[in-house]
């Protein structure tokens, strides 16, 4: 959005894209749900080949309850981490997976709306990436966990050239230099002032999809958490001058085909728009011109990002148990 959102009571030029064999992206150039779905049985993981390798505004935090993420992993039933809405942090899950022979990398990409109103989210990032990273570190995982941050208002940008970070001190970093530029008003490339309220979702999670260097499939938990608080528009579209490049089938073809695991913190109280009063969950929370809501079609997940600028839900919490149950779940998209 292009301006800040009032506190409540108390996260286009698009670089070349590539496929698993390192060539371009097929398709053309270069938004949470009433239930989530996702990963089912205990398994080693998804198959499939290596694939190489930047604002919006509003805010409902739990995903809601469902198949896949929502169990405990290496079990049918259990821990549901998409059941606690308390600002407490709930890392019940942490250690152990259930399964002695799961062994996964963790791949993580932030795709983070960086219009005015999302400055408050982007500083709890920047605050709380530490536990974040701490706690997935106490997973019986390999050692090596790799972030990866794509930024967008109409325009988008992946960062560091689609590589993972060198440590998550230099993630923190960058944390701090987006909020510092929601300040601005601009795009993320400078093409201009941001003059509308839908932001670029679309092209944004199609770059995370496509533009970072993700690990193998067959070792790697791909995920990304996608931070917006309004709505988005598609192929056809020009926000604030920038032509949207993508639709949503398109995106959700990427992710899908990636494997990647799309958690969602966006707006599910009504409270998007230019006057704070229009529901724009489709495409988050509940479908989207008819289609499936993104985190379902792709075994992810979605929070109210309300709760967590209200303080009624840990950020870190909520990412750190979305990782604890995906990991070693097949990946079954809607």
């Amino acid at each position: 959005m292009s301006r800040a959102r009032l506190a409540l009571p108390l996260v286009l030029l698009v670089p070349a894209c590539f496929d698993g064999s390192g060539g371009p992206l097929s398709g053309t150039d270069p938004t949470v749900v009433t239930s989530v779905s996702g990963a089912g049985t205990t398994g080693s993981g998804a198959s499939g080949s290596t694939s190489a390798g930047g604002a919006s505004d509003s805010q409902d935090s739990q995903p809601t309850e469902g198949s896949g993420p929502g169990t405990s992993p290496g079990s049918s039933s259990g821990f549901d981490p998409f059941t606690s809405s308390g600002g407490a942090e709930t890392f019940e899950t942490f250690g152990g997976t259930g399964d002695g022979l799961c062994k996964m990398q963790i791949d993580i990409v932030f795709v983070m709306d960086v219009s005015t109103s999302m400055i408050a989210l982007l500083q709890k990032l920047e605050e709380e990436i530490l536990t974040v990273d701490a706690k997935l570190k106490s997973l019986d995982v390999l050692p090596d966990i790799h972030y990866g941050l794509v930024v967008f208002v109409d325009d988008t940008q992946i960062i560091n050239g689609g590589a993972a970070y060198a440590d998550v001190e230099a993630l923190k970093q960058d944390f701090n230099k987006w909020w510092n530029f929601t300040q601005s008003n601009q795009q993320v490339m400078g093409g201009g002032s941001n003059q509308d309220w839908p932001e670029n979702s679309i092209d944004a999670l199609f770059t995370g999809a496509g533009a970072f260097q993700w690990r193998a499939m067959e070792q790697t938990l791909r995920m990304i958490i996608h931070c917006t608080d309004d709505t988005f528009g598609e192929k056809g579209a020009v926000q604030s001058g920038v032509a949207i490049q993508h639709t949503y089938d398109e995106t959700v073809e990427a992710l899908q085909e990636r494997e990647v695991r799309v958690f969602a913190f966006a707006d599910n109280d009504k409270t998007g728009g230019p006057g704070d009063n229009q529901d724009v969950s489709a495409g988050f929370f509940s479908p989207y011109k008819g289609k499936t809501a993104i985190p379902e079609a792709t075994a992810g997940g979605a929070f109210n990002i309300n709760l967590v600028l209200a303080d009624q839900l840990s950020l870190s919490a909520a990412i750190n148990d979305s990782v604890a149950a995906s990991l070693c779940q097949d990946y079954i998209p809607l």
